[in-house]
């Protein structure tokens, strides 16, 4: 079963993050996981203070794990972690492929040309122009037939 681990490091152990994410890994593999190469890291501003923080870096990896029992012990053991402020572990099944934040901005971007150039063909639409005289006459027509005149 493919899962998402996607964790928060204080940003002031910024220095330390190498051996971080070698600690989270070593946890996950000693327990069988299995882990795909793509990873994204980014630094940003947390929303509110988490143990006196104000930015964090957020990282997401992929692993597979074939025993479900053992994800119990990984959730215990990233509990027990102090370099960990907060994360998550999800099924990767219903989540989107793992992009970095450069390939995310080209991705949207690709998309609002896409439908920038489908609102431009929607907004000139073929018309026929008619002559004003020949439209009062199709309105004098139509009022006579509703008004039986």
């Amino acid at each position: 079963m493919q899962y998402e681990l996607f964790y928060l490091v204080a940003g002031s152990k910024e220095s330390d993050l190498g051996k971080i994410k070698e600690e989270v890994k070593k946890i996950v593999a000693e327990e069988g996981g299995v882990f795909d190469p793509k990873e994204t890291t980014e630094k940003r501003r947390l929303a509110y203070s988490v143990k006196h923080e104000t930015f964090g870096i957020y990282s997401a990896l992929r692993f597979s794990l074939e025993d479900t029992d053992r994800f119990r012990v990984i959730n215990k053991r990233m509990n027990l972690n102090p370099e960990v402020l907060r994360f998550i572990i999800s099924r990767a099944d219903e989540l989107p492929e793992l992009l970095s934040r450069e390939e995310r901005i080209a991705v949207s971007e690709k998309a609002a040309q896409k439908e920038n150039q489908m609102e431009v063909k929607k907004a000139a639409p073929e018309t026929k122009k008619e002559s004003a005289p020949a439209v009062k006459e199709d309105i004098d027509k139509k009022l006579e037939e509703i008004l039986n005149i």
